[in-house]
This record gives C-alpha cells, structure tokens and sequence, in this order.
C-alpha cells in the first residue's frame, strides 16, 4: 500500500474518532497489504489482525486455517468488550512457525488507546450459515472499511507478490501452488458476490469503502456506502 493510502486510513481513523466510534473494522482481500498499512496507523489505534484469533492448537486442526470456524469467537468477543469498557486489552498473537508449521496462538500481551482496528479478509462477511457466528463480532462493531480489489483475479497476484517478498526477506513462504490452493479455497468457501458485495450494497453498519488500482493504490478517496435492510444470516 503507498503512503497516501496510509493517510486516507488515518483520516478515517481520526474521523470515526471524532463520531464516538471505538471499535472499527477493516476487510481487504489477501495479499492487499491490510496488516501492514494497520500496523503503521498510530495515533492511539490499537490494530488487531482476526488471524491472530485462530484456535490454539490441538483445535486448530479441525479447521482451515483462515476460513469460517477457525477463529475463536468467544476470545475475540471478549477482547473486544473488554477494550470498549476499558481501552486496554490483552490481544494474542498467531506463530505460522509452530506446530511443524501448522501454527499456534502465543501468548497474550497488553494493548491500550483510543480505538480497536479488527483487520482480516472476512470482516463483516455475511450471507452463509458457515458465518452466523461471526455476525456476533460484526455488530459489535462501530464504523467498516471496505477495500475492494479492481477485480477478484488480482488478489492471487497480489498474495503471491507477498509471498515472494518474503521469501526475499529470508521468512518462511509459502509455494506458489499453495498459495493458488489457499486463495481458491478461500474463495469458493465465500464468493465475493455473495458474502462481499452486500457489504457495499446493502451494509448493516455504518461502512465506507476504497478502491484499489492493480497495484494496490488507492482509487480517489473513501467514500461511504448507503446502509440498508437485509436478512441474511
């Protein structure tokens, strides 16, 4: 992501701020360099990635890592509650290293400010039974960002992109052909025409979104989005 979309972030930051709003949401696709840009926000944003939430181990192992059910909820519900009422929480952190690779959540360390950035791919997804729990989460939230991508096939570009920099880096980095499994299978578990869109078409909360250039750039400014009625679960 480039500066100006770290500006555009933190403009919307300040100005949720100053609407009351707490607890703030950020859905971007794989590989859009979500984590980063949240990491780099400051200014009393506490920036709290859902993947950082998976199950601990042995748990873990009956899910998909980054799908539906593989995130602890429960935790996740109480740690934001618990920066709500109190600004301060403890937040754990997700190892990819351990477990032979198949990762486990470390331990918890304390965070404080002024509001909570919950960063993922799946935030405030709707429309499956797969994500009925979740929505829990979703309405606990104050104000969503929406980074939309120019078009689906980019976001395998883009996570593949991530991959090889960090394998440059001297990290571990996933194959290429895993990285294709992975992203199609995050895909066909949630179609973005299904569990996405009606983020932008008929948001439930409070949401703006921002659109992205094929090289993750940001497209104009953040621009709101009309809330509207829907059912879906």
């Amino acid at each position: 992501m480039t500066h100006s979309a770290l500006s555009l972030l933190q403009l919307w930051c300040r100005e949720r701020s100053s609407n009351g709003d707490i607890v703030l949401g950020l859905c971007a696709p794989p590989g859009s360099g979500k984590s980063h840009l949240s990491r780099q926000i400051g200014s009393g944003v506490v920036a709290v990635s859902i993947d950082d939430l998976y199950w601990p181990q042995p748990k873990l192992q009956q899910h998909q890592r980054g799908l539906p059910g593989s995130h602890d909820v429960p935790r996740l519900a109480q740690l934001i509650d618990e920066f709500r009422a109190q600004g301060q929480t403890l937040v754990p952190r997700f190892d990819k290293t351990l477990a032979g690779g198949a990762g486990d959540r470390v331990d918890d360390q304390p965070h404080q400010g002024d509001q909570l950035l919950l960063e993922g791919w799946c935030i405030g997804a709707r429309g499956l039974p797969s994500l009925r729990d979740y929505q829990a989460i979703w309405r606990r939230l104050d104000a969503l960002l929406v980074l939309v991508p120019p078009t689906h096939n980019h976001v395998l570009r883009w996570r593949l992109q991530a991959e090889a920099r960090q394998r440059r880096r001297g990290g571990g980095a996933l194959h290429a052909h895993a990285v294709t499994r992975m992203v199609q299978s995050f895909y066909s578990a949630l179609p973005p025409e299904r569990c996405f869109q009606p983020l932008l078409d008929s948001p439930q909360l409070p949401t703006w979104s921002l659109r992205l250039d094929h090289r993750r750039r940001p497209i104009g400014s953040i621009q709101p989005c009309q809330i509207g009625v829907s059912s879906d679960p």
